[in-house]
């Protein structure tokens, strides 16, 4: 488990490091190894690992996945539309895994109000960085994606605007559409760790 201690160090603020890192090494040596075995053992420092990394960590991660995977799938397919149904599948992963971290938030400090505020936090850093990787694949791909089905209507709007530059205007609609970006974010991450809250508080309460 060295690699998973290297991980955890990095986590922790240094005045940490040395307490939090040996005590939960003890704990897996000492007790939890010989309970659980092997593989059961590494399973539960993992996951002891996994409760210090921050919702805001975690929603950088995804933005950074999610908005890495859209801009190769526009590099793969560039006319190819974002279906509702792909659109709701990714919706759906991110939504459960805010889910989860408001649930491991409530059940680490076993306070509703700490799920709720690492819903919003993942939620909001997701679609921050998303979004930012939306308008780099505006600039990168701009001449592909502006014939897709599902950029006419921007197309429209831009041949009304009084702009005379597609980049310029698409890069403007991004830009002023960021707060609603932030916003819708927050929002679905607080609604999500607000039933993560509520699953833990049944599950102490059951």
């Amino acid at each position: 488990m060295k690699w998973a201690d290297v991980v955890l160090r990095l986590l922790l603020k240094p005045r940490d490091r040395d307490t939090i890192s040996g005590d939960l090494l003890e704990e897996y040596r000492e007790v939890v190894l010989p309970a659980k075995g092997p593989l059961l053992a590494r399973l539960w420092y993992l996951r002891q690992v996994a409760s210090f990394v921050s919702p805001l960590t975690v929603g950088l991660a995804l933005g950074v996945a999610a908005g890495t995977l859209n801009l190769v799938d526009t590099a793969i397919e560039p006319l190819a539309d974002d279906t509702a149904g792909r659109m709701l599948l990714w919706l759906g992963v991110l939504l459960f895994i805010w889910l989860f971290i408001g649930f491991r938030a409530a059940r680490r400090t076993q306070r509703f109000r700490d799920a709720l505020i690492a819903g919003v936090l993942v939620g909001a850093a997701t679609m921050a960085v998303f979004h930012l990787a939306a308008i780099v694949r505006v600039n990168v791909f701009l001449e592909q994606i502006r014939n897709r089905d599902d950029w006419q209507n921007l197309v429209a709007r831009f041949q009304a605007s009084g702009f005379t530059s597609l980049r310029t205007y698409a890069n403007y609609t991004y830009i002023i559409g960021t707060p609603i970006a932030l916003a819708l974010g927050a929002a679905a991450g607080a609604i999500s760790g607000a039933l993560g809250g509520a699953v833990s508080g049944l599950r102490r309460s059951g």
